[in-house]
């Protein structure tokens, strides 16, 4: 796939669900999505409804040690759940920053800041290949379910862009979907499968290759054995009450925004993929 083809796709479908009118019928799934990947209710209600969009794969706040006085960056900030959550943690002495590429997200995740009063809260519109941000001024970087979504030839992109930006000892705390097997091609050339994060997951020597090659030490990258396969149950246990996936990670109806028909719901996204955690440290030796 052509990696501008692949952008606009990725734009065009998060765009959609950065839209959403409010009030919101997917509210339920989408806290039941957010909790499965590891938030814990009282998390969920500390921030405005719409930073939760059912996108997340995992919960990188936790596993990030975040601390008070710090700068966090969050890749992919969506509706702005992460760059929130982390903004608590920081608190006013430190900084929280999204970075999205998608101007609806980007409006959302600001508007969501406003209703939080997270005044150290702040967005760059940018792809994550290619971040307005000065070297060596972040300690910690966050994404959750988007280096999935960058075209595979420019994924090493991203990697350098965190390095660059971390300051010597910083860290990375991803949530992602990686491939557990060799995806065949039918999986692979499925646009609406890549959009849903599953066409476009790495193999996991691949993520921890393109770690090492920025720069970072120190990496473990942990299955976490999640269900990835409640997107689909949710959608075909709620499509009755209009309540389907709409905004979730692994979609299996997407369409639409992508030209794409259907994509099958018999693909096991569990046997092809997994949820996983990755961390990774900038070693202290080195400058940006």
């Amino acid at each position: 796939m052509n990696p501008e083809d692949t952008y606009c796709a990725v734009q065009d479908r998060y765009a959609s669900v950065a839209s959403q009118t409010s009030p919101n019928p997917h509210k339920a799934y989408e806290r039941k999505v957010a909790t499965a990947f590891g938030y814990a209710p009282e998390d969920l209600l500390s921030i405005p409804e719409r930073a939760n969009l059912g996108v997340s794969c995992g919960n990188p706040v936790a596993m990030a040690s975040i601390q008070t006085g710090e700068t966090v960056v969050d890749l992919g900030s969506g509706g702005g759940i992460d760059v929130l959550l982390a903004a608590k943690k920081v608190g006013l002495e430190g900084k929280a920053i999204g970075v999205d590429m998608t101007t609806d997200m980007i409006e959302l995740g600001r508007n969501n800041a406003t209703r939080a009063g997270a005044a150290n809260v702040s967005f760059v519109e940018a792809r994550i290949t290619s971040i307005p941000l000065s070297s060596a001024t972040v300690d910690c970087i966050l994404s959750n379910c988007v280096v999935n979504l960058v075209p595979e030839t420019e994924k090493p992109l991203v990697f350098r862009e965190m390095f660059r930006l971390l300051k010597p000892s910083g860290r990375v705390a991803i949530s992602d979907i990686l491939a557990k097997r060799e995806l065949p091609m039918e999986i692979k050339t499925d646009l609406s499968l890549y959009v849903g994060c599953v066409a476009g997951a790495s193999q996991v020597r691949d993520y921890e290759k393109w770690l090492r090659a920025a720069g970072f030490e120190d990496i473990v990258i942990v299955n976490t054995n999640n269900d990835l396969n409640i997107y689909k149950e949710l959608y075909q246990g709620q499509e009755t009450q209009g309540l389907g996936p709409r905004g979730s990670c692994c979609d299996p109806t997407m369409q639409g925004a992508t030209g794409q028909s259907k994509a099958t719901v018999n693909v096991d996204f569990n046997y092809w993929t997994g949820s996983f955690t990755i961390f990774a440290v900038k070693p202290d030796k080195t400058s940006a």
